[in-house]
């Protein structure tokens, strides 16, 4: 059987199947559809692409607001050790640094290991506090010894040291470098912690503690202590934060 609809396109039938024959003029015609469905195609994706990188930013930008200093900690942790730990060392795994040096190095602890922590940041600070306020100290170190667990930062010196000699043009930057790279780890694993449903609050007891607290958990002689960030359960949530008017810290030129 043949049906011929047009001078240009020409559909045959037979019992072992279908041919299809198409004109110049046919050709053109479905040429300028195949053209004019790619482009819409392409619009579409392009504009679902925008729309999903859109809500990923914004989604991260959500994440950076939830980390705030919360000092009111508890236990009420449903997430394990184990995920902790983790999420905890692949924030810091994550972080640039330079020269991709890898300076940071960590202590996680939880359970008896953060409250022995914490007595032993209390004795040093009893040492060094006059004893009428005292009491105030203590009481700080109380409520981080109330949280969940803590995360030593630490700086490998070595690795700088290293650095130094390898790279002397750049040997005064290396320490400074190294400043900046645990305060990226320090504020990327606070932001992990936050987006669990977790507070934190960060702490500088060193370097008063850094021989008691070597001692007491082995750390390498070469590790040096930046900071404590101690974590938990958020039992009092804080006010909405306060900033300076954009005039008065952003510059933009295009």
């Amino acid at each position: 059987m043949n049906i011929s609809d047009s001078p240009e396109i020409t559909l045959t039938s037979n019992t072992i199947g279908i041919t299809v024959h198409f004109g110049e003029h046919g050709m053109a015609l479905l040429h300028k559809i195949g053209q004019v469905l790619t482009t819409d195609l392409t619009k579409d994706l392009k504009f679902k692409k925008n729309q999903a990188e859109d809500l990923k930013q914004t989604t991260f930008i959500d994440q950076l607001k939830k980390r705030r200093s919360i000092y009111v900690l508890g236990k009420r942790v449903h997430l394990s050790q184990v995920y902790l730990a983790e999420l905890i060392q692949e924030a810091v795994r994550s972080c640039p640094s330079a020269h991709n040096s890898q300076s940071t190095c960590i202590v996680i602890l939880m359970g008896d290991a953060h409250h022995h922590f914490w007595n032993v940041v209390k004795e040093v600070q009893r040492k060094l506090t006059p004893a009428h306020i005292f009491a105030g100290a203590e009481l700080k170190v109380d409520q981080c010894s109330a949280g969940f667990g803590t995360v030593l930062f630490y700086e490998d010196q070595q690795i700088i040291q290293q650095l130094q000699k390898k790279i002397p043009f750049d040997a005064a930057e290396f320490p400074v470098w190294s400043e900046q790279v645990s305060g990226m780890a320090q504020y990327a694993v606070w932001t992990c912690l936050a987006d669990a449903g977790l507070g934190a609050s960060l702490q500088h007891y060193n370097p008063s503690i850094d021989a008691d607290i070597s001692k007491v958990f082995e750390i390498p002689k070469h590790w040096l202590l930046r900071a404590q960030l101690v974590f938990g359960s958020i039992e009092e949530k804080v006010d909405e934060k306060e900033h300076y008017k954009d005039e008065e810290r952003f510059m933009i030129y295009a």
